[in-house]
């Protein structure tokens, strides 16, 4: 599993648990959340961190 497949899944799941995280306990939504922000994060730096390649 490559880094872009991780982050493309993170981001697959985290509105997921957004929708099953507020229907059954209020937390459990910020986890979809933070996957989202993840996943983001991760695809960023990996397209800006290629210094010379």
């Amino acid at each position: 599993m490559t880094v872009r497949t991780f982050a493309i899944a993170l981001m697959v799941l985290g509105p997921v648990l957004m929708i099953v995280g507020w229907q059954t306990t209020s937390p459990g939504g910020f986890v979809g959340i933070v996957l989202v922000v993840l996943g983001a994060i991760l695809l960023w730096t990996r397209r800006t961190s290629r210094h010379g390649r």
